[in-house]
């Protein structure tokens, strides 16, 4: 049998969010980890024509452990010392996070880690996950292509993979967009040790 291809190196900046933030637009509720852009949806939800289900901004925030509680650190932190999260209350969201990385003609493995945080409500202070699968939804995104939408599992890490190949020397745009079409209690998702690998010729 032929040898498995040995990965590359880890090929997206700033993967496991780490290496800085900056505040995109000057906002303070978007703070970005360094090497990655954000997009979000404003207005109409085609899924939801309540007034109250309308997209509404996500705030996003780049957590150090020491600002999460110390039983937390674990559940959402997976390396190093950071996390990302992103989330709303009683909001609707859409966003996207991306970078542009460089590529040679190949094939590659794109591995997130994401944890839904979708609560519908507390109870007795329990957070209880939205019942309905749709609630919270995530893609990858490949230049103008990627993935259909997955239905992650709520209240848990989830690590998803994305393998693509590509013919042409090329800058590329990738990352992942992700949906809560209903306004939740808290709509909130963690992410961390994100990684693309060269796999293959």
């Amino acid at each position: 049998t032929p040898p498995q291809p040995v990965p590359s190196a880890n090929l997206l900046p700033n993967p496991s969010f780490e290496e800085g933030w900056y505040n995109q637009n000057g906002i303070p509720e978007l703070q970005l980890p360094n090497g990655w852009i954000f997009e979000y949806d404003e207005g109409p939800n085609p899924f939801d024509s309540a007034p109250w289900s309308a997209f509404v901004r996500p705030e996003t925030r780049v957590l150090p452990d020491f600002q999460l509680p110390p039983q937390d650190r674990a559940t959402f932190i997976w390396d190093g010392q950071y996390t990302i999260k992103m989330f709303k209350g009683n909001g609707a969201i859409s966003f996207r996070l991306m970078t542009d990385v460089a590529l040679q003609p190949g094939t590659y493995l794109f591995e997130i880690n994401v944890f839904p945080d979708l609560v519908s409500e507390w109870r007795n202070g329990q957070k209880i996950w939205a019942p309905d699968p749709y609630s919270g939804e995530i893609r990858f995104i490949i230049g103008s292509g990627g993935s259909d939408w997955i239905l992650p599992a709520f209240g848990q890490k989830n690590t998803l993979t994305h393998t693509f190949t590509i013919s042409e020397p090329q800058t590329i745009r990738i990352g992942v967009a992700i949906r809560g079409r209903y306004a939740l209690a808290n709509n909130g998702w963690f992410m961390d040790d994100w990684g693309l690998f060269r796999i293959g010729d």
